[in-house]
């Protein structure tokens, strides 16, 4: 694995390549998004090397005359602030993977790549571009998601796997599986990368919350590719396996007590037109009562060109919490009616129950299984109503 990323980092630096294929994750760029980028531009690696001609005569197969086409995993965060990504650093670095081996959203410059030579992209974790990557929507060739589609704007021929399960990994371990069966190779790839079965089980493990029957997340399919990842990893108390998973990687996430409220804002963050949705792992009533918490939210605001803040709050010690709040420092009134319209909504009902804070409108969440997944359908039918 360090060999692949080391040997694509140094032809993408010097250009030493065919076509090139960007995966890129989606922004928030949590441990599910990294790991499906990693995992699957990883694999895309392989597959190339296992079918591209192996009986070219010597003059084509000299590097001199012929190069390789590369796979480049794109971690949709900056570099900066990757360290703030807690769960996602623990876990790539306890999988000896190299912070230096990894490629970051300002990195390099998307365009220029993209302009300087034939470019694909793939799309995991996500289906709808953001406005910053907007241009990158005529190269997209697949896409790998676990969200309801909202919008297509790709081309017909794009190859898509979307199904709504409790994570992308279950998916891209599922198209991996599906894609060797066709080359014969069934497992061959995990078995040549112990690391990617790994690091696809901790995502699911995490994103499912190991299958909590109170976060409600987990599918059948989920379940199915967490056994055959543990087939592969030949996992011996698999009930023990998962549980000090999940403990390791929820200590990681929730471990930002030297974070400061702004770094928490970026820390894990979606844009939705000019609303700003940061999502915490501790809850927003914490949150606030941090000095200089909600002048943070108005300097990122600002920051963003946002207008308004739907601030998440999840926590796990004692058993699972959720909250939230709206914040829109500049007409509160629109504040109240986003409040109200998440209050009345349905599909699911997100269970909201006020209290009065000053400053914001603040609600405990009682439907625990309601992640920031559920809140994005219905705040994107909120403001195409305004």
């Amino acid at each position: 694995m360090e060999q692949y990323l080391a040997n694509t980092i140094n032809k993408l630096n010097t250009k030493d390549y065919n076509e090139l294929t960007l995966v890129l994750g989606n922004e928030s760029c949590d441990l599910d998004s990294a790991v499906c980028a990693i995992v699957y531009a990883a694999f895309l690696d392989w597959q190339y090397n296992q079918i591209k001609c192996k009986v070219c005569t010597r003059t084509n197969r000299d590097p001199q005359f012929f190069k390789d086409d590369i796979f480049v995993p794109i971690l949709n965060v900056d570099r900066q602030d990757y360290e703030l990504k807690t769960e996602v650093a623990f876990c790539l670095r306890d999988n000896e993977i190299n912070d230096d081996h990894l490629v970051f959203r300002d990195d390099h410059d998307l365009v220029q790549l993209t302009n300087a030579t034939k470019t694909n992209v793939v799309l995991v974790d996500h289906h709808v571009l953001a406005a910053k990557d907007q241009f990158l929507s005529p190269y997209v060739t697949e896409i790998i998601d676990h969200r309801p589609l909202q919008e297509w704007s790709y081309n017909d021929d794009t190859r898509s796997t979307m199904e709504v399960v409790g994570s992308c990994s279950t998916l891209v371990a599922q198209r991996i599986n599906n894609l060797c069966t066709l080359l014969s190779t069934e497992g061959a790839f995990f078995e040549s990368h112990v690391i990617c079965a790994k690091l696809l089980h901790s995502s699911i493990i995490l994103d499912t919350v190991n299958f909590s029957k109170e976060v409600n997340k987990a599918t059948p399919h989920d379940e199915e590719m967490i056994l055959f990842l543990e087939s592969l990893l030949k996992t011996e108390d698999c009930e023990s396996f998962r549980k000090t998973q999940l403990d390791r990687l929820v200590a990681a996430r929730s471990d930002v007590s030297r974070l400061s409220p702004a770094q928490l804002l970026r820390k894990d963050v979606k844009i939705l037109k000019d609303v700003l949705v940061p999502s915490f792992p501790i809850l927003v009533k914490d949150f606030l009562q941090r000095p200089g918490a909600l002048d943070a939210v108005t300097e990122a605001l600002g920051k963003r060109g946002c207008s308004l803040a739907l601030l998440l709050g999840m926590d796990l010690e004692g058993g699972l919490r959720r909250d939230m709040a709206v914040y829109c420092p500049d007409d509160s009134t629109k504040g109240h009616k986003l409040t109200k319209f998440l209050q009345e909504w349905t599909s699911p009902s997100l269970k909201l129950l006020s209290e009065a804070t000053s400053n914001c409108d603040y609600n405990q969440q009682l439907n625990l299984s309601a992640s920031r997944k559920q809140y994005m359908p219905a705040l994107n039918e909120f403001l195409n109503t305004q």
